[in-house]
């Protein structure tokens, strides 16, 4: 994001900045849901994944940011595989949690 604020012009534009900082919070808010074993874990990490595929095609889009672009598309690809991990963990495929039983 330091970049983009640095940069100015269409880095900063409203709909990338605001993408960036939902992708950043997401994937803090994945990493504190697995650190606390959550049910929920493998639901968040499939969301965090589009959030950082999104974040990906925002950068590009923009220019000037394929070092953001790559890593983005990594954190996707991991978040892919832990919501993955999270689904199969234990004695079967984590069921999705209505969210009226939160």
């Amino acid at each position: 994001m330091t970049h983009c604020l640095e940069s100015g012009g269409k880095h900063v534009s409203p709909d990338h900045m605001r993408l960036m900082w939902n992708c950043a919070e997401i994937c803090q808010t994945s990493a504190n849901f697995m650190l606390s074993n959550s049910t929920l874990s493998s639901q968040l990490c499939g969301v965090c994944a589009e959030a950082c595929e999104a974040c990906a095609r925002s950068c590009e889009q923009v220019g000037d940011m394929e070092e953001c672009a790559r890593i983005c598309r990594e954190c996707a690809e991991s978040c892919r595989q832990m919501a993955g991990s999270y689904a199969n963990q234990g004695t079967g495929a984590q069921q999705r949690v209505p969210a009226d039983d939160l």
